[in-house]
């Protein structure tokens, strides 16, 4: 456990990834004097850390070493041969990763919430932030994006409860394992159980040992939140202590949602406790995989002690997260809509959903393989029944193919294929001009068009949006 001075300087590392600004502006709360570096320093993260009075520095140099920090934070994005991190290992300087410095410095003492799981994580931890604040008690959280119900992606608050994200990504080049393993849980969600970052884990069995040791921390006075349905979940839920609780659509959950009404506004379910029905609820946001979200988070609400109404305002009023079927706008009656998926379950999850929101005209899926997994091959065979409800889908290129490494890199061009052979318009169109140039030409009122990546995806999504103002201006 940390020993740190009051007003202590920390020194953090790739500093502008979304959990490590995160990270910095909580220290800065606490009192701490917080400096950064990072390679790539633009807003809105530049901005988001100015606007907290933290000094960031672009590129990375071994003099803003000097003085000695007390504590230096090194994110899992950094490697050896990075010329800070070659002057902490010489220095002997006291470094530690993300991970550490939040169970540390945060975690101890709170009632972890933390919610894992291959899909569904920060808009699920949003969920619980937003409940359990619209509650009235007042909990801190960290989420991995950036929900629209609170004015940053983290809170300090009095309560007892802390939500926060549990990734199974590695937590540092000295720390080669999940970052959940660090997080304390008292109530741990665990959505759903997949194959997942390929260049993290070997296959679904080193995943799931993974989830294996966590649900194994979960202590015998604390809860386990897991999704029904889910064959990889089941498998190992007998392992674990604490008591179960199990949500979802099917018959036997725990928390179960019934009578289910779509609309493009969002979706009307009841929800049922064992089999009892305590309520009907309204959910803004479309797609199954988002009412066993809300599920999750109604389980974590009614076990800390809110009431029904409280849930069903809170659920109602929530904002959404952005990225995660985010409605850019509307544009001479195209709607489009920008989106996070970058894994075939969650790519076919979307699509479902906006097919129930938006059930007339052409859904266009244009999709950019950013993340390290989508560099390898290892997913275009289940791409090709992802993209099954889309009318017509454009692949871009890999941003980073020398992520591949040794395996069978990534083909859009194979995929769309693919796609086409199964009677579906495809493209493969490596660049985002010529993207644009595809959608303009061929997108028509009525059409839906949703951007999914994990990544930057060359701005297109605001691109477009300006190319269709200045056509139906016209």
């Amino acid at each position: 456990m940390f020993q740190l001075p009051p007003a202590a300087h920390i020194h953090l590392i790739a500093i502008c990834g979304t959990a490590m600004g995160s990270l910095a502006g909580m220290l800065r709360e606490r009192g701490f004097r917080v400096t950064g570096s990072d390679a790539h320093v633009y807003p809105p993260m530049s901005t988001f850390l100015a606007e907290l009075g933290i000094q960031v520095q672009s590129g990375f140099d071994p003099a803003r070493l000097e003085p000695a920090p007390d504590l230096v934070v090194v994110g899992n994005a950094v490697s050896r041969g990075n010329p800070e991190v070659e002057a902490v290992l010489d220095r002997q300087f006291p470094y530690a990763s993300l991970p550490e410095v939040l169970r540390d410095l945060f975690l101890r003492g709170k009632r972890p919430v933390v919610v894992t799981g291959t899909h569904g994580k920060t808009t699920t931890t949003a969920l619980v932030a937003h409940l359990l604040s619209q509650g009235g008690l007042d909990p801190s959280f960290l989420i991995a994006g950036l929900p629209r119900n609170f004015s940053r992606p983290f809170g300090l608050g009095k309560g007892e409860y802390f939500a926060v994200e549990g990734d199974e990504y590695d937590s540092a080049f000295f720390a080669k394992w999940a970052k959940f393993f660090y997080y304390l849980p008292e109530i741990l969600i665990v959505n759903n159980i997949e194959f997942d970052h390929a260049d993290i884990y070997e296959d679904l069995e080193a995943i799931e040992k993974a989830f294996r040791q966590l649900i194994n921390l979960v202590p015998g006075r604390g809860l386990l939140l897991a999704g029904s349905g889910d064959p990889v979940l089941a498998r190992l839920l007998p392992l674990a202590l604490a008591p179960v609780q199990s949500f979802g659509l099917e018959e036997e959950a725990h928390w179960r949602a019934v009578q289910v009404e779509a609309s493009p506004q969002g979706q009307h379910f009841t929800l049922c406790r064992q089999g009892e029905e305590l309520g009907r609820f309204f959910l803004p946001l479309s797609g199954t995989y988002n009412i066993r979200n809300a599920l999750a988070a109604l389980g974590v609400g009614l076990g800390a002690g809110l009431r029904v109404e409280q849930l069903q305002e809170g659920l109602r009023s929530f904002a959404g997260v952005r990225r995660r079927q985010e409605l850019l706008g509307v544009v001479g009656g195209i709607t489009l809509i920008d989106d996070f998926a970058h894994h075939p379950t969650a790519v076919a999850q979307t699509l479902e959903g906006l097919r129930q929101a938006y059930a007339a005209g052409a859904l266009w899926a244009v999709f950019e393989p950013a993340s390290a997994s989508n560099a390898r091959a290892v997913f275009e065979a289940q791409y090709l029944q992802a993209f099954a409800l889309a009318d017509r889908v454009i692949i871009g290129k890999v941003p980073r193919p020398e992520r591949a490494r040794g395996d069978l890199p990534f083909s859009g061009e194979r995929l769309a294929e693919g796609l086409r052979a199964q009677g579906k318009g495809a493209w493969h169109l490596p660049e985002v001009e010529a993207i644009l140039a595809q959608l303009e030409a061929e997108v028509e009122p009525g059409d839906v068009v949703v951007f999914m990546s994990n990544g930057g995806f060359g701005g297109i999504q605001g691109r477009l949006q300006e190319a269709l103002r200045r056509r139906y201006a016209a």
